[in-house]
């Protein structure tokens, strides 16, 4: 019973529920649950109880036990995610929802490759925001990370953010903010941060940080920083 899925609906001890929509949809005709299969029910109110197929067609589950589930993250993390090119963003999304942000946030800076108008921002996001709900399921965490509408720089701080002109090790930044219980981290896009963004950054609050000797792609440097932040963070596993 270690896969659990969210129900979309109350989920009382004792009770026989019918699920309907997309999400029976999903169980029924992707996952094809049978009579008797049992798994981890997620209700409206994020309470995770035991259930059991005792019907299909419409699906219907009888409500057992509370469960515990102990995937999320302790500490929050924000992630400012730039735009990449190539579907390169839902994975960061869906890998970012996977190690345990909280928080992730699309940006669009001065050299930033891919540009959105208001209209496919919008649509972006909602697609974002839908792998986030698969990945948490996936991984078994029950709160879906906050997928924010694209934005531009940060305008307010603290935070860090990993640029390849700092001079400070992003273990040494990191061990300062870490101690707080949330960590906010920002990577540039492919062509980088400008100097003007890092000035405006560290103007607002952020510190800049090294990653290392070694070019990374964007994407690269994204899952290296979120890792590196939830160790900071104490979050178990790193």
């Amino acid at each position: 019973m270690s896969r659990h899925h969210r129900l979309g609906v109350r989920l009382d001890a004792g009770a026989t529920v019918v699920v309907t929509g997309q999400v029976a949809h999903h169980l029924e005709h992707v996952l094809r649950l049978r009579l008797g299969d049992r798994f981890v029910g997620l209700g409206i109110g994020g309470e995770a109880r035991a259930v059991e197929v005792v019907a299909v067609g419409p699906l219907t589950v009888r409500v057992g036990v509370a469960v515990e589930l102990g995937a999320d993250p302790v500490g929050r993390l924000e992630v400012w995610v730039p735009l990449l090119k190539g579907g390169r963003t839902d994975d960061l999304v869906r890998q970012l929802t996977e190690l345990g942000a909280t928080r992730i946030v699309p940006w669009s800076g001065e050299r930033s490759v891919v540009r959105l108008d208001a209209k496919r921002a919008r649509d972006r996001v909602a697609r974002w925001q839908a792998i986030a709900r698969e990945a948490t399921s996936q991984c078994g965490r029950v709160a879906v990370p906050e997928v924010a509408a694209v934005a531009g720089l940060p305008t307010t701080g603290p935070g860090i953010f990993f640029w390849e002109e700092a001079r400070e090790p992003s273990r040494d930044v990191l061990a300062t903010l870490g101690a707080a219980g949330d960590i906010a981290v920002l990577v540039g896009p492919e062509g980088g941060l400008s100097a003007t963004e890092a000035e405006a950054l560290v103007a607002r609050g952020w510190r800049p940080a090294w990653l290392g000797p070694r070019i990374l792609r964007a994407e690269t440097a994204v899952i290296a920083a979120a890792t590196l932040a939830l160790h900071a963070l104490a979050e178990g596993g790193y």
